[in-house]
C-alpha cells in the first residue's frame, strides 16, 4: 500500500510541476491571454492535484519511521511555496513565480535524494563504537549489527519481526545473501534505496547480520 501511495505522490507532484512550468513560461513570455486560458482550464485540476499532494504527503510522512531534518525542511518549503505560487499567478508577478518554481523543483529533488544538499550521504560507521568492539577491530557481523540498529531496526525491529510500515519479517526471509544485498541497494515500498549510502563491506556486513536473525 505504501509503495502505491509513493508512486501516486511522485506522479501527482510531477504533473503539478509540469503544469506550473508551463504557466511560468507563458508568464515570462508575456502571453497573458494564453496564460489565463491555461489557468482557467486547469483550475479544478490544480485543486485536485494540490489536495492529493497533501493527502499522499501526509500519509507517507506518518508512515516514515522517523522525522529527519530534510523532511521538516521539505514540509516547510511546500507550505511556503503554495501561497507564493498562487499569488504569483494572480498578480502576474514574475519574480515570485520563478521563486515558487525553484522551490517546487528543489523540494522534488530533496524528496528524491533525502538530502538538503541533493546528494546521498555515505553512511559512516561510528568510529567510537567500531574501535571499542575488539582489540583487532570489528568483525563483519559487528559492523552489520551497528548498521542494522541505526538504519533498519526502527521498522524491522531488533529481532527482525516488527514488520512496521510494511517491513518484511526477516526471521522467516528466504532471500539469498546476494538477493538481500540487492534489496538493500534498491529499496522496496517506502524502504529507501541504500546503494549510495553503504559500501560493499557494509552491505555484506548488514546482509550477514540480517541472515543471522532467521530462526
Amino acid at each position: 500500500m505504501e509503495k502505491g501511495f509513493l508512486h501516486l505522490h511522485v506522479t501527482i507532484v510531477s504533473i503539478f510541476i509540469l503544469l506550473y512550468v508551463a504557466k511560468v513560461y507563458l508568464l515570462l513570455a508575456n502571453k497573458s491571454e494564453a496564460l489565463e486560458k491555461l489557468r482557467s482550464k486547469t483550475k479544478i485540476a490544480d485543486m485536485i492535484l494540490g489536495s492529493l499532494i497533501i493527502i499522499t504527503g501526509v500519509f507517507l510522512t506518518v508512515k516514515m519511521p522517523s522525522i529527519e531534518t530534510f523532511l521538516i525542511v521539505k514540509i516547510i518549503l511546500v507550505l511556503a511555496s503554495i501561497p507564493i505560487g498562487i499569488i504569483a499567478m494572480k498578480k502576474a508577478n514574475k519574480p515570485m513565480a520563478i521563486t515558487a518554481l525553484l522551490i517546487y523543483v528543489y523540494v522534488f529533488a530533496l524528496a528524491k535524494t533525502d538530502s538538503l544538499r541533493l546528494k546521498k550521504e555515505a553512511y559512516i560507521t561510528p568510529v567510537a563504537i567500531v574501535d571499542s568492539s575488539s582489540a583487532q577491530g570489528p568483525t563483519a557481523v559487528d559492523e552489520g549489527e551497528i548498521i542494522y540498529t541505526a538504519k533498519c531496526a526502527l521498522c524491522h525491529g531488533a529481532d527482525g519481526k516488527l514488520m512496521l510500515n510494511g517491513a518484511k519479517d526477516l526471521s522467516v526471509s528466504k532471500l539469498t545473501k546476494s538477493e538481500a544485498i540487492e534489496m538493500i541497494k534498491s529499496g522496496k515500498g517506502i524502504m529507501p534505496p541504500f546503494k549510495d549510502e553503504f559500501n560493499e563491506k557494509q552491505l555484506n556486513a548488514l546482509a550477514d547480520y540480517a541472515e543471522g536473525l532467521r530462526k
